[in-house]
């Protein structure tokens, strides 16, 4: 896949997790920041949009953690 189509494939899942909901959009969390990695790897400027749903992801799989700490 080049650059241009893996791209193409973040925005899609992108698009797809703004969709989801709750425990959902953490399914694509590990998928979804690969592809951006892997973008940053070679050099593309990875779109604002992505990098913040990306600090979203990271944020509810933190707090998900903490979600079942006994107390």
């Amino acid at each position: 896949m080049n650059n241009a189509e893996t791209l193409q494939r973040a925005q899609k899942l992108a698009m797809e997790i703004r969709q989801k909901t709750g425990a959902s959009r953490l399914a694509y969390h590990r998928e979804f920041s690969n592809l951006l990695n892997g973008l940053h790897t070679v050099g593309v400027q990875v779109p604002r949009k992505l990098r913040q749903l990306e600090n979203e992801l990271c944020e509810e799989e933190a707090e998900a953690q903490f979600d079942n700490m006994p107390v």
